[in-house]
This record gives structure tokens, C-alpha cells and sequence, in this order.
């Protein structure tokens, strides 16, 4: 059975079970009776925060991976737009790859010095645990296990990543001895070409590397793109009637935002909404009905801006999809 088929079955398993789960718990006549004072154009508008950002986030890629290839604007938005859509349908965090596969099809970088920057890019991503921390003792927040549970193991993911980066750039010989061990597990024919590729992604994880102002800009971006998502949140929990604070918005969807790391189903479905009941009513109070009728509604509105911004950003790079998911596993 093909790799891809595997992703999918597991995908779709994990998002019956959360979605399973999910129905269980709404009332579904008071989900419904939510949408009758609904402020639909308030949310409309504020969406423009969502998409905000997602332009701040290619904008940090861009600035990480300025040493190894200068995109422009339009050209990063759209790559990184491209990777969201991958990502959006296959559930194994694809669209990544498919970043560097696109920079190598259309601009011949090599796979294994763009990965690295992508690799950091996703780690700035995680960045925002530490305003979760932050924000936990500043608001009334009842944390069930799994919620610590969550938490602990998205901290811990963090310090890997972070161990893992500090060790590449500052020991790098050792780093490479690391990789070559793991090579033994390949198969000979295999090793000589899998083993220039780690070189050259150990080599490129020094890409920040005395870089003390693009590395200020490049978290200060990661912060401004989580407070522009949560505006956009915060308006659709005030469309609904709730009045929840901006500061609860704020943790709670940062920590949803960082669940994405993780596994997900296809297109998210399931685990967007259990996980947003599992925060925002059984750890911050919100009703679990208004939660799950926010969460359908912008679930579905985000789904619409990603699958259209990303098939234009694809038809603008000209790529074929189907292509780039053919050729996300080669390397070099």
C-alpha cells in the first residue's frame, strides 16, 4: 500500500474519532439557535486579520531564507500559500516539503538548502509556548490533564527542536557522525546520496547565525501574526454573542494554533473541533454550543480563503498539484 494511501486512511481515522467525539457533545438546537443574530459581515471583515497573518509568516520564511535564495514578495506568499493547501490535504504536515520541492522545480535551490529554513520557520512557530506560559497565571484558566498534557509535550517538541538546532550549528562534525549512524539503516546503494543531503541541511541550520537583527524580526513577526489570528478569532466569538476577553482569545488560540504540529486529519476536520471545545469551553467556560457553532463557521470560512488563495497561488507558480505531490519525497 502506497505511503500516501496510509497517511489518509490514518488521517481520516483520527478525524472520526475527534469528530465523533465532538458530536456527542453539542446540542445541536442550541448550536443552530446561535446563528440567527449572527454578525456575518463582522466577521467578514475581520477575516482580513487571518489572512494578515499568513502574509507576515511568509514574510518571516523570506527573511530566514535570504542567504541561500532572495524571493520576492509575491513569489514567498505564493510558495508559502502552496505549502498551506498540501498541508491542508494531506495530513502529515506535506506542504513543508512541498516548499522546497517548488524552490527546487522553479529555481533549481537545492532541496536540502531550503528544508533547513523551513525547518526553523516551523520552529518559530512554536515560539508562542512561551506566551502561552506567559499568559496561563494572567487569566482564569481551569487546565484539565490533557490540556497539561498538550502543553507539556508541545514545550518538550520545542526544546528538541531548539537542542537539535543549537547542536547542528555549534557542533556540526558530530552532528554529521549522528546522521551518517542512522544511514547504516539505509540501504547501501542509497547511503552515498542520502549522505551529501544531511551535509548540506546540517550545513544549512547555520543559516540564522549571526544574524541578531533578522532574528529579532523574524520572532517579532511570529508574535504579531499570532495577535492578528486572534483578532480574527476574537471576532467571531463577539459575531456569536459571546463576551469572552481578547486575552482568553488570545491564549486559547494560541495554543490551538500550536496543536497544528502535531498529526492532523485531512483538512482538519474532527480535530479543529474537538480541540476548540477541549480549550475554549472546558478550559476558558465558554459555552460549548457557541464554541462549536464559532468553530464550524470559521472552520469553513478558512477553509474557503486557503483552498482558493492557495489553488491561485499553484496556478500563478504554475505548478500542478498533482506533480508536486509525486515529487515531495525526492531529494537532491
Amino acid at each position: 500500500m502506497k505511503k500516501n494511501t496510509i497517511n489518509w486512511i490514518a488521517g481520516i481515522a483520527l478525524g472520526a474519532i475527534f469528530l465523533t467525539a465532538w458530536i456527542r457533545i453539542v446540542d445541536w438546537q442550541e448550536f443552530l439557535s446561535y446563528f440567527h443574530e449572527f454578525d456575518l459581515k463582522m466577521v467578514l471583515v475581520f477575516s482580513l486579520f487571518y489572512l494578515l497573518a499568513y502574509i507576515l509568516r511568509s514574510l518571516r520564511w523570506r527573511i530566514i531564507l535570504k542567504p541561500i535564495y532572495k524571493m520576492g514578495f509575491m513569489e514567498s506568499f505564493s510558495i508559502f500559500m502552496s505549502g498551506m493547501l498540501v498541508n491542508y490535504i494531506i495530513p502529515v504536515r506535506a506542504g513543508e516539503i512541498a516548499k522546497s520541492v517548488i524552490l527546487k522545480t522553479r529555481e533549481n535551490v537545492k532541496i536540502s538548502d531550503s528544508l533547513p529554513s523551513i525547518f526553523i520557520d516551523k520552529l518559530t512557530d512554536l515560539f508562542p509556548i512561551i506566551l502561552i506560559m506567559i499568559l496561563i497565571p494572567l487569566i482564569s484558566v481551569k487546565l484539565n490533564s490533557a490540556l497539561y498534557i498538550i502543553i507539556i509535550l508541545l514545550f518538550f517538541i520545542f526544546l528538541i527542536f531548539l537542542a537539535f538546532l543549537f547542536f547542528a550549528v555549534n557542533h556540526k562534525n558530530k552532528a554529521i557522525r549522528i546522521l551518517n549512524f542512522f544511514l547504516k539503516l539505509i540501504p547501501k546503494k542509497y547511503r552515498k546520496r542520502f549522505e551529501g543531503f544531511f551535509i548540506n541541511f546540517v550545513d544549512g541550520m547555520a543559516i540564522m547565525h549571526g544574524r541578531f537583527a533578522e532574528n529579532c524580526l523574524v520572532y517579532f513577526l511570529t508574535i504579531l501574526a499570532v495577535l492578528s489570528e486572534a483578532i480574527y478569532i476574537y471576532a467571531v466569538f463577539r459575531a456569536f454573542g459571546s463576551e469572552v476577553s481578547y486575552l482568553k482569545i488570545l491564549f486559547g488560540y494560541t495554543l490551538m494554533n500550536l496543536t497544528y504540529i502535531l498529526p492532523t486529519p485531512p483538512a482538519q476536520i474532527g480535530s479543529n473541533q474537538f480541540m476548540w471545545v477541549l480549550i475554549f469551553s472546558f478550559a476558558l467556560g465558554v459555552n460549548e454550543n457557541l464554541t462549536s457553532a464559532a468553530v464550524a463557521f470559521s472552520h469553513l470560512l478558512t477553509s474557503i480563503w486557503i483552498f482558493i488563495i492557495g489553488g491561485i497561488s499553484l496556478i500563478a507558480l504554475k505548478i500542478n498539484f498533482n506533480q508536486l505531490l509525486q515529487n515531495k519525497n525526492k531529494k537532491d
